[in-house]
């Protein structure tokens, strides 16, 4: 296993903090159109002694999701992004198929160990979003709709993506709700992600398994790493405490998740992918501007990882 991480904000003393603490690989938020963005990014990485690998968060994609017009323009900035990505050298795509874009969160100040300021869950507070997420369209899309557009995707996608060396990984739905905000959400469980791989085998087409998006559900952790292991891309390692209904994200080593069990089974069933620390809580000091993204808690985390993959 490697250890990545998305390093915010992308300065060159963060990126010398992630190389001193073991950091291999770097993952990059959606930059912009175009190769010199993915180019310079590269250069500032190996600069610090590390590899940029993958593309995640921000890949314009809602108007796919839901079939809007545009959606054509956004599918060739998706298929043109694969092919820059591999001159580049970039070998993998984080995306989603989230109704509203991106993750959501009620709370950004909640407390957690020694009063660090974390992310939480409250369905009856779901008008309180805090994440910078776009939010779901006016009109409802249905889940066979959801599902439909998906697999349109994938038929327009995967050539691109295996023409380019690139892999995809499809995150789930973060909170894991089947209905949000009056909106389906479709890739909330292991049957789901089994489905996606179904809908179009490719060696391309494959799966961010993010563990603290799952688990609120009462998603059995264990057997969908062993169940879908041959199509896991790419891991999400945090924590939470509570259930899809309501929770709160914590330390790593401080939630209801047991990690250590999480990083044995990638080691058992030979995962040797790339896994970063996800959302972890802002530290004193830290502005608490980009919540769950802030760089100390991050590289605790990090280290706190790296840890579980050499006891593995």
């Amino acid at each position: 296993m490697k250890l990545s991480m998305i390093v915010n904000p992308f300065t060159e003393r963060n990126l010398a903090l992630a190389a001193q603490v073991g950091v291999e690989e770097v993952v990059l938020p959606y930059p912009g159109p175009g190769l010199e963005p993915l180019l310079t990014a590269k250069r500032r990485v190996e600069a610090a002694g590390m590899r940029l690998t993958t593309i995640e968060r921000k890949i314009p994609h809602r108007r796919l999701v839901h079939r809007l017009p545009g959606h054509e323009e956004e599918l060739a900035g998706f298929q043109m992004l694969l092919r820059q990505m591999a001159e580049a050298g970039l070998d993998l795509a984080c995306y989603n198929w989230m109704p509203g874009e991106d993750w959501q969160r009620t709370s950004c100040t909640t407390a957690a160990r020694g009063g660090a300021l974390a992310t939480a869950f409250d369905r009856a507070e779901v008008g309180a979003n805090v994440t910078d997420a776009d939010g779901v369209p006016d009109t409802v899309t249905s889940a066979d709709q959801l599902w439909d557009n998906l697999q349109r995707f994938l038929d327009d996608i995967l050539p691109v993506a295996e023409a380019s060396g690139v892999r995809l990984a499809i995150h789930p739905d973060d909170p894991p709700l089947s209905l949000f905000r009056s909106q389906p959400q479709i890739i909330t469980s292991n049957a789901a992600l089994r489905r996606v791989v179904e809908l179009a085998p490719s060696p391309a087409n494959g799966i961010c398994y993010c563990v603290g998006s799952l688990f609120p559900a009462g998603v059995d952790l264990i057997a969908g790493i062993r169940d879908l292991a041959p199509h896991i891309h790419y891991v999400h390692a945090r924590n939470i405490r509570g259930t899809a209904e309501r929770f709160q994200e914590t330390w790593h080593d401080d939630g209801d998740i047991d990690l250590v069990a999480i990083v044995r089974e990638l080691k058992q069933v030979g995962f040797t992918g790339s896994v970063r620390p996800d959302h972890a809580p802002s530290m004193a000091g830290e502005p608490n501007e980009t919540p769950g993204y802030e760089m100390l808690g991050r590289l605790f985390a990090a280290g706190y990882l790296r840890g579980l993959f050499q006891a593995a």
